[in-house]
């Protein structure tokens, strides 16, 4: 039998009773973790202790959502740990993005670096940490991570009825439909008796043909829809009623439909029963040419937020003064209307399999050859040994 198989038992002996975790926090796993090695449960007698440098541990916790930010941060503390080395994804964000898990910016623990047990929970619980150390302790000594315990599987339609579910949770989460149905102006039937009574005796006869749809969305809200070329009419009749200023400017982005949304949200300060009322003043115009004309005159209170929309949509108000400045955005900002959905995203994907781009390192200086006058003609030059490529990406130098 050769050394090295001999030493195995006490190898893995050694590692199982030798854990070193770094912990990488970014939500509030970080303050279960803090307990488990707390007094009460003093997770250090099972062979573990935290410590505070990459290059001198072997297992990482990692406590809390993962951005695509974050996500190099991880890779690169991973990639200074000592081998070997192990991983706990500690909460339900780390493992699958918790809340976060339809978000455009995070990523599963899995998809940056090799996970060995996975804490669930929202945080876990020290007791569920203790059991994750547990676990990875087994796959040092068998090479297989396994549970400590074995579910009961129990039949629920024996014993609950269970009642039917417009959505059901997506269970495992599935990532939304790239085409989305984009809700506006949806009628709600709500307690508002005094709302269904002014549309009708009031915002129908007021506006007339001027409004596509008036529809209570809402207590205290009402959506009314007009075309373009009708809006600035609309906001008219609805200036005489009472509705005196703007509250907001909003320009929702439809990409799959070749359109935008423009809202007006506006409400009363003149008439006292209007005051709590806002309604939604909503046109349609196509993304290749998005043109509405202004309504600064009728509102001056939408002067900085008809700004704010064409800097950050493209959407040109005709009539305000400001269309084609820069009014939040730097005039050199590379990134013109930054809210539309047809600017790209930078989006970079972390697997386990994949290194970090790096530049290779500059060449050393090469050492100068000693020359050797028996082999060496006195025209021939000392040839430098070729700089050697770093190949292992960023934070390939271990310690």
């Amino acid at each position: 039998m050769s050394i090295s198989k001999w030493l195995e038992p006490y190898k893995k002996w050694g590692t199982k009773f030798s854990l070193w975790p770094i912990h990488l926090v970014t939500a509030c796993c970080g303050v279960e973790m803090a307990h488990t090695w707390n007094p009460t449960y003093d997770a250090e007698r099972l062979g573990s202790l935290p410590w505070h440098a990459p290059r001198q541990t072997n297992l990482i916790l990692i406590e809390g959502t993962i951005t695509l930010k974050m996500a190099r941060v991880l890779r690169f503390i991973w990639e200074q740990m000592s081998d070997p080395k192990y991983v706990i994804a500690m909460g339900s964000c780390a493992a699958e993005g918790g809340i976060f898990w339809n978000s455009y910016h995070v990523v599963p623990v899995s998809k940056i670096v090799p996970v060995d047990a996975y804490a669930i929970g929202c945080p876990p619980t020290p007791e569920a940490v203790i059991q994750m150390i547990r676990i990875v302790q087994r796959k040092i000594e068998s090479g297989e991570a396994r549970a400590n315990v074995k579910p009961r599987t129990i039949d629920l339609t024996k014993v609950l009825t269970p009642s039917p579910t417009k959505q059901p949770a997506p269970n495992p989460p599935h990532r939304i439909t790239p085409n989305p149905h984009i809700p506006v102006c949806v009628e709600k039937k709500v307690d508002w008796a005094f709302g269904y009574d002014y549309v009708s005796k009031q915002l129908m006869p007021a506006l007339g043909e001027l409004a596509k749809k008036i529809v209570v969305t809402d207590v205290n809200r009402v959506c009314v829809e007009t075309e373009t070329s009708k809006l600035k009419d609309a906001a008219q009749a609805l200036y005489k009623l009472g509705f005196d200023h703007v509250k907001s400017v909003n320009v929702i982005d439809v990409p799959h439909e070749n359109k935008f949304y423009v809202e007006y949200w506006v409400s009363s300060y003149s008439k006292k029963e209007l005051m709590p009322v806002l309604i939604a003043l909503t046109t349609e115009v196509p993304r290749d040419n998005p043109r509405v004309p202004s309504l600064i005159d009728i509102w001056p209170s939408a002067d900085y937020m008809e700004r704010e929309m064409y800097d950050l949509f493209g959407v040109w108000f005709e009539g305000n003064p400001w269309m084609g400045k820069n009014f939040l955005l730097d005039p050199d900002t590379p990134v013109k209307f930054p809210l539309r959905k047809d600017v790209p995203v930078v989006r970079e994907f972390y697997l386990v399999d994949r290194e970090f781009p790096s530049a290779a390192p500059p060449a050393a200086p090469a050492k100068p050859a000693v020359a050797k006058p028996q082999t060496q003609s006195p025209t021939q030059q000392p040839q430098s040994k070729p700089a050697q490529t770093d190949t292992a990406g960023q934070g390939s130098s271990t310690g």
